[in-house]
C-alpha cells in the first residue's frame, strides 16, 4: 500500500541521520528478481525508479475482521497488486515524482499469459512478472522493488499514532468499512485509514442522502496520493527526522516491508543525503489518462490508455523529458480580439499553467510567438506544446516574463494531443526571421475571466468515466480536494 513509501524515506533518512544503514535495512524481507528485469546498476547521483506495490493480502489480521469479507486465501502465498505506483527520485536535483497506475488497467504484457488486468500479474507470477509486465507495458526502467500489505499498512498508520485527515461531512464506504459519522478533522488509525485508501465507493451524506463522489478507481488514487503526502507528513511532524524515533518507525515498518534483494546501503545512503529535508507537500503527482471498457453486454472490463496522451508522464520516468509541468509556467497572453483571448486563455488555464494576466494587441503579427527571457527556454516550449500549429521560440534578454502571442495563423489550443518535445522543437525552428513583437500599445483585457492553475476544464478523456455507475446521486463539486480542510480551518 501506499505508506510503504513512509517507511523506504524512513530508510532514506535513516541512512543518512543515523549513518548506520545496516541497522536501518536489515529488518526488511527481501525478494530475489532477474537482473535482466530489474536494472539495479545504477551509479550513486543517478535517478532512480522504486516499483512500490501495496498487495491485497490481508493475512495476520483478525480472521472476523471485515476486510476478509469476500476474500480467499491464495495457497501459494501470492496475491493481487491492490495499488501499483511508480516513484522517481532525483538526488541531483533533489525532486521525486509518483505515477499511480489504475489497478484495472488492462495488459497484454504479462509473460506467459493472456490479457489482464495489471493487477493480477503478482499473482499470476509474483513479483519478477509484475516488474517485467510495468516494463514491458510502460517503457519504463525499474531499478527497485518495494511491496506491504494491509497488515503492514496498519501497523504502519499506528505507530504514526494516526494520519489527520479532513471531512467536510459523514462519509462511508460499505464496501471497505470505511464510517465517518461526523465532519472535520479525524485521526483515523490503521483499520480506518485502509479503509479510507481501499474505497473504491466513497460516499458523502449530502442534503439529507449518501452520494457517491468521484468515481471508483480514480478517486481511490487521489485519495491514496493524497494521504501519502499527509502520512509523511505525519511522520517528520512526529520525530522521522530524529534519529530515536526514526529508528522505532523503521523497526516497526521492517517486518512488514519486502525490498528487492539488490537495494544496497550504499545507495540508500545517496539517496537519504539528498532526502534528508525533503519536503512532502513537493513530491510531484501524476495520473495516467485512461478511458473504460465494457463488453458487449454491457459489463465493466477494465480501464485502457489514451492513445498518445500519457508519453510525457513517461517520459519522466524514462529521463527523457526536458519540459516544465505546466503548473511552474507563468505567462501573459496576447491576442487580437476578446473571443479568442477568453477562450484559448480558460483552456491554457485548464490544462494548469499559469496565464497571469490578458492583453488585446493590434493586427498584423502572422506567425504566434513565445517570447521568453534567458533561462527559460524549458517554459516556453512547454506551452509551445499546446498550441496550433507550433510558434516561434524568441528569447528576449530584455523580458522580465515570458509571453504568449497569438498571431494571425493561430489555429487552437491543442488540450488533448500536444506535440511532442522534438516535434515542437523542429516546428519552432522553422520560423525565420522573427523579432520580437511590439506589444507597447496593447492593452489589458476587459473582459478576460481570471486565470490560473485552479481554473477547470475537461482536458483528458478520464473525465468521461468520472460519474460513478451507480448510487443515489454524485456530488457536484469536483474540485474539492477531500481530506485536505478549507480555507481557514486546520487539520493537525
Amino acid at each position: 500500500m501506499v505508506l510503504c513509501l513512509v517507511v523506504i524515506v524512513s530508510a532514506f533518512v535513516a541512512a543518512w541521520v543515523i549513518g548506520n544503514i545496516q541497522d536501518a535495512v536489515s529488518g526488511f524481507g527481501r525478494v530475489e528478481i532477474s537482473g535482466e528485469i530489474l536494472i539495479t546498476d545504477t551509479e550513486p547521483g543517478d535517478p532512480v525508479n522504486f516499483l512500490l506495490i501495496g498487495n491485497d493480502s490481508a493475512l495476520g489480521i483478525d480472521p472476523d475482521d471485515p476486510i476478509h469479507i469476500g476474500r480467499t486465501y491464495d495457497a501459494r502465498g501470492t496475491f493481487n497488486a491492490d495499488s501499483i505506483t511508480i516513484l522517481r527520485v532525483d538526488p541531483t536535483s533533489g525532486q521525486a515524482w509518483m505515477l499511480s497506475i489504475p489497478r484495472d488497467l488492462i495488459t497484454d504484457h504479462i509473460p506467459g499469459a493472456g490479457t489482464y488486468r495489471i493487477n493480477a500479474a503478482l499473482l499470476i507470477g509474483g513479483p519478477e512478472t509484475l516488474v517485467e509486465t510495468v516494463t514491458s507495458h510502460f517503457g519504463v526502467e525499474i531499478n527497485h522493488y518495494v511491496e506491504i500489505d494491509f497488515l503492514g499498512f496498519r501497523e504502519l498508520v499506528d505507530v504514526l499514532n494516526g494520519v489527520p485527515v479532513w471531512f467536510d461531512r459523514p462519509a462511508r464506504d460499505l464496501n471497505s468499512g470505511l464510517n465517518i459519522v461526523e465532519g472535520g478533522c479525524h485521526v483515523l488509525d490503521g483499520a480506518s485509514a485502509l479503509a479510507y485508501v481501499r474505497s473504491r465507493s466513497y460516499e458523502e451524506f449530502v442534503d439529507g442522502r449518501w452520494v457517491l463522489v468521484g468515481n471508483s478507481d480514480f478517486g481511490r488514487i487521489e485519495r491514496q496520493q493524497d494521504f501519502l503526502v499527509l502520512a509523511l507528513s505525519r511522520a517528520v511532524n512526529r520525530g522521522a527526522r530524529n534519529p530515536t524515533a526514526l529508528a522505532g518507525l523503521i523497526e516497526s515498518g521492517a517486518s512488514s516491508v519486502v525490498l528487492d534483494s539488490e537495494l544496497t546501503p550504499l545507495e540508500l545512503i545517496d539517496l537519504g543525503r539528498v532526502f534528508s529535508d525533503f519536503n512532502p507537500e513537493n513530491l510531484t503527482r501524476l495520473e495516467l489518462r485512461v478511458h473504460t471498457i465494457h463488453d458487449e453486454d454491457g459489463v465493466y472490463v477494465g480501464e485502457e490508455l489514451v492513445p498518445d496522451v500519457n508519453e510525457e508522464l513517461f517520459d519522466i520516468f524514462r529521463g527523457t523529458s526536458g519540459l516544465s509541468r505546466p503548473s511552474d509556467v507563468v505567462f501573459d497572453l496576447y491576442a487580437t480580439d476578446e473571443v479568442l483571448l477568453d477562450e484559448d486563455g480558460d483552456l491554457l488555464a485548464g490544462l494548469g499553467f499559469n496565464v497571469s494576466s490578458r492583453f488585446l494587441y493590434g493586427s498584423g503579427l502572422r506567425a504566434s510567438v513565445v517570447v521568453y527571457p534567458p533561462g527559460h527556454r524549458s517554459e516556453a516550449e512547454a506551452v509551445a506544446r499546446y498550441l496550433i500549429p507550433v510558434p516561434a521560440l524568441v528569447e528576449d534578454a530584455a523580458s522580465s516574463g515570458i509571453r504568449v502571442v497569438l498571431g494571425a495563423d493561430h489555429e487552437q489550443i491543442s488540450f488533448l494531443f500536444p506535440h511532442d518535445l522534438q516535434k515542437t522543437r523542429t516546428e519552432a525552428a522553422a520560423h525565420t526571421n522573427v523579432t520580437v513583437p511590439d506589444l507597447s500599445a496593447a492593452v489589458p483585457s476587459s473582459t478576460g475571466s481570471a486565470s490560473g492553475a485552479g481554473s477547470s476544464v475537461a482536458t483528458d478523456a478520464k473525465s468521461a468515466t468520472d460519474a460513478p455507475s451507480a448510487g443515489d446521486g454524485t456530488s457536484a463539486e469536483p474540485d474539492r480536494v477531500i481530506g485536505r480542510p478549507p480555507e481557514g480551518q486546520s487539520c493537525p
